[in-house]
This record gives C-alpha cells, sequence and structure tokens, in this order.
C-alpha cells in the first residue's frame, strides 16, 4: 500500500434502517445517498438487516475454500470469462490475488456448480447470496429515488437481473510482492456491494488521490458501477477503486456482490434524465457485449467505448 496513503473519513455512512421510518427520515437517507453517489461514487451501509453470523459465515467458509490445496481446485480452473463458475489465480504485472467467480441468480440454476468443499459451501454461500440480493433490490429502488426517477424504475428488470460473485483472496504481500492485490478498475454492473474480512480497499477521489476506506464494523460497501452511470447520464459517476494488502497484514477475503440487468438486457440513460436527444451521453449495453470486450484483445476500459463524445 502507498507509505502515505490517507484515510477517507468522510465517505457517508448510510443507517439504512432510517428508510423505514419517518418520511422526514427517508428524506434525509435519499439525500445523502444522491450526495455520496455524486461525490465519491460509494458509501458505507450499516444496519443493512444482514444478520453478523450470515456474514461472518460467508468469509469463513471462503477463507477455508482458499486455504485448499490447489489441486483440489483444479477443475474450476478455467481463463473462460463466460463460465459461470470459475476459479483462477490472477498475475497482472505486479497484481496477484486468487480469484473465484460465482453465477449466483437465479440461485437454482447455479448453485450444483458451485465448489462442493468444504462440504458447508453451497448452503452458506447461498444464503449469503440471497440476503445480499434482497439488500441490493432495497438500495436500487433507493437509488433510482435519489436521481428523482420513482423507486419503481427498471426495479422489475432489476429484480429479473443477474448477479455474479467475485470472490477475492489476497495474500500477505511479501517484499518481492508489494502489490498483491488488484490493479485499479470501475465495476460493470449497475451497483455492487463489497464485504472485507480487513481493510485494503482504496478509491480514487475526486481531486484524483487514492485513499484508504476503514473497515466498518458490520458495514458494507456500495459502489457506483458503470451501468449506473449510465442509467444516471453521467451524474454518477462509477468509482475507481483497488485492492492492496498491507506488507504486514494477514491473507484478506473480500466478497463482491455485482448486479447487472439481464444478460441482454439493453441498459440506456433514463428517458427522464435527458432534456433531449442532444444531451444523451452514453450509449445502450448489455452485460454480454461487456463480456465479450473482457474476452476481447481490447484492453481499454469499457466504460470510454459507451461515452458519446
Amino acid at each position: 500500500m502507498d507509505e502515505h496513503l490517507e484515510t477517507l473519513t468522510d465517505v457517508p455512512t448510510i443507517n439504512l434502517s432510517l428508510l423505514h421510518q419517518d418520511p422526514q427520515s427517508r428524506f434525509v437517507v435519499i439525500k445523502k445517498i444522491r450526495e455520496a453517489c455524486h461525490t465519491y461514487g460509494l458509501f458505507n451501509v450499516i444496519n443493512h438487516g444482514i444478520h453478523d453470523s450470515v456474514i461472518e459465515d460467508a468469509l469463513n467458509v471462503n477463507a477455508r475454500f482458499f486455504e485448499m490445496p490447489l489441486a483440489e481446485k483444479e477443475e474450476l480452473f478455467s481463463d473462460d470469462v463466460r463460465k459461470p463458475v470459475r476459479f483462477q489465480h490472477v498475475n497482472r504485472g505486479d497484481y496477484s490475488k486468487d480469484f473465484l467467480k460465482l453465477y449466483a441468480h437465479p440461485l437454482e440454476h447455479f448453485i450444483s456448480y458451485w465448489p462442493s468443499f468444504p462440504p458447508d459451501y453451497r448452503e452458506k454461500m447461498g444464503i449469503y447470496s440471497t440476503e445480499v440480493r434482497k439488500l441490493c433490490i432495497e438500495l436500487f429502488g433507493a437509488i433510482m429515488e435519489s436521481l428523482s426517477l420513482d423507486q419503481t424504475h427498471l426495479k422489475q428488470e432489476f429484480k429479473q437481473g443477474f448477479q455474479i460473485l467475485g470472490v477475492n483472496c489476497y495474500n500477505r504481500c511479501t517484499e518481492s510482492s508489494t502489490k498483491n492485490g488488484t490493479p485499479p478498475h470501475t465495476d460493470h454492473s449497475v451497483i455492487t456491494l463489497l464485504l472485507q474480512s480487513a481493510p485494503g480497499l482504496d478509491f480514487m477521489d475526486p481531486e484524483g488521490s487514492w485513499k484508504s476506506i476503514p473497515k466498518l464494523k458490520g458495514s458494507l460497501q456500495v459502489f457506483v458501477g458503470d451501468h449506473l452511470e449510465v442509467i444516471s447520464n453521467g451524474f454518477y459517476k462509477s468509482v475507481l477503486h483497488r485492492a492492496i494488502n498491507s506488507s504486514n497484514g494477514a491473507a484478506r477475503v473480500s466478497i463482491a456482490s455485482l448486479h447487472s440487468l439481464g444478460m441482454d438486457e439493453i441498459v440506456e440513460p433514463a428517458a427522464e434524465l435527458e432534456r433531449d436527444e442532444n444531451t444523451r451521453r452514453y450509449r445502450g449495453s448489455s452485460l454480454r457485449d461487456y463480456l465479450e470486450h473482457l474476452a476481447s484483445a481490447d484492453a481499454g476500459p469499457f466504460i470510454e467505448r459507451l461515452k458519446i463524445e
């Protein structure tokens, strides 16, 4: 991690339980979500309704999965980004990590392909993925409301959409591996919820400086993804972030739950946020378009291809 990296303390922390109290409390929460998404592209949520035991079970079962010998994960190895379940040991320049991708919705379509070891993997991660999806549906409605759209805007499409779990294990850095982690990137999702076992998340602030986000007990991080940037017609920006382990830290596990519309559902700017055709700033695209881009030799950010000059 950068030697003098500043820890950011003013990213808003949203008490989600206040959404369900009086109208004034809801108004304040929606306003904070709007300010956070516009200014930072992320916020913390607490009192989100996912029990501590569900969170701890998810982190624990994944830690046990990554501790297993590589030979026991061999059948999951794949470089095909389109596969619904795949394991990789990723090395990109100075960055490295172990990575497990799981398609998670509809759960009954995919859970039988998930790892069968540890024996309770599917049970624990199935519960977590279901709970985090419920939370994301609630957050999506609040975020649409924060854009002055009806909270039902695209709600059915989002409920029927895609959920992908990206589980990462960053081993303790050595002197020869000081950038063990994930290089800077944005998420091609509508929203992403991140659960982390220990601090290690950095993001680019509006001034262009990297800031470290502390891990708050019981909190989850909510990221604006590329497709939310498109829906908002650029008012919200997908957040550039990275993960880097401290040279003194133990192995860190993070679980990113990425939520999108359906694989072939075209995501476009909300018509209500365009005064006329000349103010439309993004082309429409689907999740499948992104996967095809990822599988191609084009290494540029997909969001840049969608911008209308």
